[in-house]
């Protein structure tokens, strides 16, 4: 029994070693501690909350008072740092004890005795070296400077499980991290030192060793909690102390419970990433004796999903193979891998088939290829009228449902959706033929050849352009990747970096004849049935894209992300250039991404680092329309001339910008998007970390992943409103950025563009804004716009009422109110260029604006 339990407990010591030592922190529950701020997304925030401030002088006494800033930003200090928000995007109303993040942690300090000088940081300096610290906590930098090399002490004052405080004797510098972002040895050696925690040489100090393990566990390292927590047993055979014998069992408990938490959030993270194989192994790893019980209970919920999903979805396949069954007259039906990837029934029936019978059996081979667990309720209604006809079988009766009725309503429940299932095999094979045609349509390179399709297609039993449009919501790839033999070249698994990443390139175009190389790491159990999000990994301009890519590999493949990283680095000399014919390094990438693997265009992220960063902003704030959300880490954004104009455009997406304090025009221009951004409401977050500068700041990537899984693209109406604060025009400067969700700019004027522009000259950009009101009135404001482009979506207009349009107060030249009719060619023609099936455009309308 001992051996048993041991192995068991080898076991998932073995899995809490794998996560921890890749950076899964484990938060504990906390019981108190700092105020928390909830955001409308649910992201938490906690903290020190406080409003902006500053110092003026009293008229009257000549005092310097400190007052709150006119305009100032709504601050959280979290210790390391600090966060920018907005009120109007806070939740109101109380927060509740369970949405705290962090407890109140047991802290150690070492006093600061005071400054012996007070110079300036040397401008632009480097490290060169540094000594170790000291037994107070102390150390020397050797750091260049402008006359040669310059000598900087610190001293760490404050460490606890979060943050770690470090000030300067020297100079004018404090700074900040998180604990997390230190070498937990080296974390440990310090604490060792300490005068509460230090032992005696030759005397362990059973109740320091348990202070220093469950540091250890508060800082997140549990594994190394655990073997602390096991050399104590080894120390003590026959048990700890009587004095200390309560806080050491409240320490095992403790790790037991934050072990179970670990399991218990690594299987919600992976049935949100659809990773069932992982799930049976974490469910063997789970620590059932040692949990609590309401970990147990979620744990047990979590399987329980889990396993009805892949029940249901392995029903429905043997469903399936039994009806081809009996359709073809075969006893056996076996799945072959076709040239696309997508497994193929190779069926050699011994009845004879008509020309429909062969096209039912195409489409429901092609549904059991499709088929995943996590959208297994398309075909819930042939799951229903299966059932039944098997019970009417059973009971000598014969179906309702023949098979041909029942592949029937599988086909039409996976092309057009649940609620359009159907038992018609002529409504079945109609579905069908239109998905085939839409599919051919994307994969023709040509216009001659889609224009014929789209004839030929026409003069069939078309259906219209609505139903189009709900089976483009819900195809798969136009030209899916072979997934045992990829296209891509793979990369070795070596210097840190993940296995699994392959080297792809877009097809040619005129401006990049050999194509765009970029580098793609599927998410485990990936699936063409499944739509999964995709986060495009911008690097800096002197690291390679592998590098960056692998930053964030562990945490997208707990959440189920496709990364894409561009290789850029060689692209340009000196970083970004701010040029708007430089975006296809994101948006060609994303649309060869969309051609290949099946992309969830409403959860579309970029993150960018320093240069990287200034991309991710630059091509975001470009196209909002493309992206659910942009992360930007030490960006450097150019300001005048950009910026200073394009900040309206991230009216409606989410930002998330990490900057140092020392980061100099970094955190000076952010700040200057974020004067914009506050008092307006939007969704945008700004984490200034203390004394810092340029830096990858990865330790922020967990984080990140919590914020980027509350994210979701707005689209349809939700593009119209803002909410209470007046919202600004969306604003453009380069013929290249001519799309905001539903409002196109398809001409410019020439003194509004960027490449018109003089030297020195500052640009008066042009700016459309549009919103549609009660009875399908469209109202419209522009500037230095010429031709505008309307895309209408679905849910945007009533369709059986006509159009009415004002721009900047008058009828557009040649418009008169008219219905709009849904066009199967503007559909097609959308989807082919942009790859959105989340928001097909059902009509195009170009206005010509009076001058």
């Amino acid at each position: 029994m001992e051996r048993q339990s041991q192995h068991r407990r080898g076991r998932y010591l073995r899995l809490v070693g794998a996560v921890v030592s890749l950076g899964v922190v484990v938060p504990l529950l906390a019981q108190e501690g700092e105020e928390v701020v909830i955001l409308r997304d649910g992201f938490v925030l906690q903290g020190s909350l406080r409003k902006e401030v500053t110092t003026v002088v009293d008229k009257a006494s000549g005092q310097f008072v400190t007052i709150v800033k006119a305009n100032g930003f709504d601050l959280i200090d979290e210790g390391p740092k600090v966060v920018v928000f907005s009120e109007h995007f806070r939740q109101k109303g109380a927060v509740a004890p369970q949405n705290r993040l962090r407890p109140k942690y047991r802290a150690f300090r070492q006093e600061f005795a005071g400054r012996s000088s007070s110079y300036p940081l040397p401008p632009g300096m480097q490290l060169l070296e540094a000594t170790d610290f000291n037994s107070q906590w102390r150390r020397r930098l050797k750091v260049t400077a402008p006359a040669g090399f310059e000598s900087i002490d610190q001293q760490i004052t404050y460490i606890d499980p979060y943050f770690i405080y470090l000030v300067s004797p020297t100079h004018l510098w404090r700074s900040a991290y998180r604990t997390n972002e230190w070498d937990p040895g080296l974390v440990r050696r310090l604490l060792s030192m300490h005068p509460e925690l230090a032992e005696k040489e030759g005397q362990p100090d059973v109740a320091r060793r348990i202070a220093l393990a469950r540091f250890t566990l508060e800082a997140g390292w549990l594994a190394l909690a655990l073997e602390d927590i096991a050399a104590i047993r080894r120390l003590f055979p026959g048990g700890v102390p009587p004095a200390v014998k309560e806080e050491f069992d409240a320490l095992v408990r403790e790790a037991d419970i934050a072990t179970a938490e670990l399991v218990v959030r690594e299987a919600e993270a992976a049935l949100g990433a659809a990773r069932y194989d992982y799930l049976q192994e974490l469910a063997r790893a789970f620590p059932t004796d040692k949990a609590a019980p309401s970990q147990i209970e979620k744990f047990t919920a979590v399987l329980a999903q889990a396993r009805t999903l892949r029940e249901k979805y392995q029903q429905t396949r043997a469903a399936l193979s039994q009806l081809l069954d009996e359709l073809t007259g075969r006893h056996h039906v076996r799945g072959l891998l076709a040239v696309t990837g997508v497994p193929a029934l190779a069926l050699w029936p011994t009845k004879p088939l008509s020309g429909d019978d062969r096209l039912l059996i195409e489409a429901a081979a092609a549904v059991y290829a499709e088929l995943h667990p996590a959208l297994v309720d398309r075909v819930e209604v042939f799951q229903t009228l299966f059932v039944q006809s098997e019970r009417e079988r059973l009971q000598g009766r014969d179906p309702t449902h023949p098979p041909r009725e029942l592949l029937a309503a599988a086909i039409s429940g996976w092309i057009r959706g649940k609620n359009g299932a159907t038992p018609n095999p002529q409504t079945a094979l109609r579905l069908w033929q239109a998905r085939q045609f839409i599919l051919d349509y994307q994969r023709s390179p040509d216009g001659n050849t889609r224009r014929e399709q789209l004839a030929r297609y026409r003069q069939s039993q078309p259906l219209p352009p609505e139903e189009i449009a709900q089976i483009l919501m819900l195809l798969p790839p136009a030209e899916p990747e072979n997934l045992l033999f990829p296209a891509g070249t793979p990369l070795p698994a070596d210097g840190g970096r993940p296995s699994g990443i392959y080297r792809y390139s877009t097809q040619p175009s005129p401006d990049y004849p050999k194509g765009i190389s970029y580098l793609l790491r599927l998410p485990p159990e990936y699936h063409h049935g499944r739509p999964w999000p995709v986060l495009m990994v911008l690097t800096h301009s002197t690291i390679p894209a592998s590098d960056a890519l692998a930053s964030v590999a562990r945490e997208a493949e707990r959440h189920g992300y496709i990364l894409a990283a561009p290789e850029w680095t060689n692209a340009f000399a000196g970083g970004w250039r701010w040029d708007g014919n430089d975006h296809p390094y994101v948006t060609a990438v994303l649309r060869d991404l969309i051609r290949r693997f099946c992309v969830d265009n409403d959860r579309v992220f970029v993150l960018g680092y320093v240069e990287g960063a200034n991309m991710a902003l630059d091509v975001a704030l470009s196209h909002p329309d493309l992206f659910a959300g942009v992360a930007a880490f030490s960006p450097r954004p150019q300001w005048t001339n950009m910026l200073s104009e394009y900040w309206t455009n991230a009216q409606k997406l989410p930002c998330y910008i990490v900057t140092g304090e020392l980061s100099g025009d970094s955190l000076t221009n952010c700040r200057r998007l974020f004067e914009k951004w506050m008092p307006r409401g939007f969704p945008a977050l700004l984490h200034v970390y203390k004394g810092r500068g340029l830096e990858s700041y990865t330790v922020e990537i967990p984080t990140l992943f919590d914020w980027l899984q509350r994210q979701r693209r707005v689209s349809g109406t939700a593009t119209l409103a803002l909410g209470p604060v007046a919202r600004p025009p969306w604003t453009t400067m380069r013929t290249s950025d001519n799309r905001f969700y539903w409002l196109g700019a398809e001409q410019i004027e020439a003194r509004r563009l960027l490449d018109n522009m003089p030297p020195g000259r500052l640009i008066v950009p042009a700016t459309i804004q549009g919103d549609i009101l009660g009875d399908n009135l469209v109202t419209l404001r522009t500037l230095g716009i010429q031709k505008l482009v309307l895309y209408f979506t679905r849910d945007l207009i009533d369709w059986n009422k006509p159009v009415r349009i004002s721009v900047n107060g008058t009828a557009p030249l040649g418009y008169r109110p008219q219905r709009l009719q849904p066009d199967l060619e503007t559909l097609l023609e959308d989807y082919r260029l942009r790859g959105d099936r989340r928001n097909p455009v059902l009509a195009r309308l170009e206005l010509k604006v009076n001058p």
